[in-house]
């Protein structure tokens, strides 16, 4: 199943290697969507945050806030390292993973998931079935299902 993801209600973005504003899924939808939580009205509404691992740079890398490079080879890891910290964070069971060399940057990523619980979003453009299980056991942990993922609109 292919969830719709809410991009427009998200104040933290994370993605691996997802190009979500060019080539996934809905790139049109998508990029309407991040737009709007970029933009300053009135000086009211707070921007959205994106944060970018990825190979190669993309335009949803060049659009970013922090735009990490990473190997292919170091995605997996990465991704069961900001597992790590955010299950630490949620009180739940953590994973057997290496550390990374980007762990203290995670921190900082996972603060900031933590702080947006419920608002927030963490997408990867992997093929790899294991990644993307921790990828929904991440979102599932901030509470994202319901709110910036809806698996009943399909």
């Amino acid at each position: 199943m292919i969830p719709t993801y809410r991009f427009d209600k998200a104040e933290v973005i994370v993605s691996f290697d997802d190009d979500f504003l060019a080539n996934w899924i809905s790139p049109i939808e998508f990029a309407r969507q991040y737009g709007e939580t970029r933009k300053l009205r009135n000086g009211k509404k707070p921007l959205s945050r994106h944060y970018q691992f990825e190979a190669m740079l993309s335009l949803s890398g060049a659009n970013a806030d922090t735009r990490h490079k990473i190997k292919p080879s170091q995605q997996s890891a990465v991704v069961a390292s900001l597992y790590n910290k955010v299950a630490a964070a949620s009180g739940a069971a953590g994973i057997s993973a290496t550390s990374t060399p980007l762990d203290k940057a995670l921190d900082k990523v996972a603060a900031d998931l933590i702080k947006a619980k419920g608002k927030s979003l963490v997408v990867s453009g992997s093929n790899d079935p294991a990644e993307q299980v921790l990828i929904n056991a991440i979102n599932n942990m901030l509470g994202n299902y319901g709110s910036t993922i809806d698996a009943t609109r399909v």
